[in-house]
């Protein structure tokens, strides 16, 4: 991405949604460390015209490129970065290779360490795949051991991925049985680490606020991707994807028009009253329809249901069990600590 691209797209979106509002400005790609340390460095000055506390900066990397220098920048200037791992070296290095056909798990480990010796926070993007579905212990233990907190995505159909997508695709089946399970490792382990989307969900389960752009139903109103042309889509995942094009960054100041047009307002029209079987779904309410990308990867059509809808509604299912419960033997535990002091004494003793 030029300069000027990101020089646009930066003081664009900061005045189209004003100075009250929090940004997260994500990196990614591609890999966004073929830019170098100047890029960003550019891109900071360019911010420095906005309040400070207003703009995040995160930056998504397979880790390749990360130097000790680098590094050492971002943590002086709060820029949060995630790394891509699919899991212990088996799983990763089966699938993310060098051109020259070398495994990257020993790569982006060494960019974790460099992580922890300037104090960042451990985190990366776990895809969920045919590789790696039916071992989620094996995930669960890698990660919890070395302290990265993780974000599970089932592989999507889009972009250049989907000419790989049925050697590594899913069943809904498949990733709702991975899930569930994953849920009792991390729920029983006391949330050693953090786990999303289950730390998501967890979350919108017990408050009235939902979050995450997969369960919302309001994701067009907080998401815009920017590919390095300057073109213009509603999300990162139909980035290339025409249909979904809504201009370009350097040519439409007004961000107000793009909106504006056929294929955001065709987008922004779903919800779960237009997607057959979701407004009488018991999850309606923390589900809201789920991912619009996913109901396109079947039939090349939004209105249709989340791909892994069955899925997502046996982890919902599995989560909500269990967190009732939970409770409920919180309750039976309180009720019991309210009896004799030696009832308590001998409770606490044998707790």
């Amino acid at each position: 991405m030029p300069i000027s691209t990101a020089k646009a797209a930066i003081e664009r979106v900061l005045s189209y949604v004003g100075p009250h509002r929090k940004v997260n400005l994500i990196w990614h790609g591609g890999e966004p460390l073929l830019t170098g340390q100047r890029f960003y460095a550019q891109m900071l000055e360019i911010c420095r015209q906005f309040p400070e506390n207003v703009i995040e900066h995160c930056i998504q990397t397979n880790g390749a490129l990360l130097t000790d220098e680098f590094v050492q920048f971002c943590a002086s200037n709060r820029i949060l970065i995630s790394l891509s791992l699919d899991g212990p070296e088996s799983i990763t290095d089966a699938h993310r290779r060098t051109a020259a056909g070398d495994g990257t798990f020993c790569r982006t480990m060494r960019a974790f360490e460099m992580l922890r010796s300037h104090g960042m926070v451990l985190g990366c993007v776990c895809v969920l795949h045919q590789g790696n579905v039916n071992r989620i212990e094996e995930l669960y233990d890698f990660f919890a051991l070395h302290g990265i907190n993780v974000r599970i995505n089932p592989v999507v159909k889009s972009g250049r991925a989907a000419d790989g997508y049925n050697l590594l695709s899913i069943s809904p089946a498949e990733y709702g049985k991975a899930m569930c399970r994953l849920f009792d490792l991390w729920f029983d382990d006391k949330y050693r680490i953090q786990v999303d989307p289950l730390f998501t969900i967890l979350g919108n389960l017990v408050s009235p606020t939902v979050w995450g752009c997969d369960y919302q139903g309001r994701c067009l109103e907080s998401i815009i991707a920017i590919n390095p042309d300057g073109s213009v889509f509603p999300c990162g995942r139909f980035a290339g994807m025409s249909d979904f094009r809504l201009g370009n960054i350097v040519e439409d100041s007004d961000l107000t028009a793009l909106f504006s047009r056929e294929p955001f307002l065709k987008l922004n029209s779903r919800g779960p009253e237009t997607v057959e079987g979701c407004a009488d779904c018991e999850f309606v309410q923390i589900c809201n329809a789920g991912c619009m990308v996913t109901a396109y990867m079947s039939r090349h059509n939004c209105g249709d249901r989340d791909y892994y809808c069955e899925g997502r509604q046996m982890l919902f299912r599995h989560m909500t069990t269990r967190l009732k419960h939970h409770l409920e033997s919180i309750k039976e535990e309180s009720e019991y600590d309210t009896g004799t002091e030696t009832d308590q004494r001998t409770w606490s003793q044998s707790a």
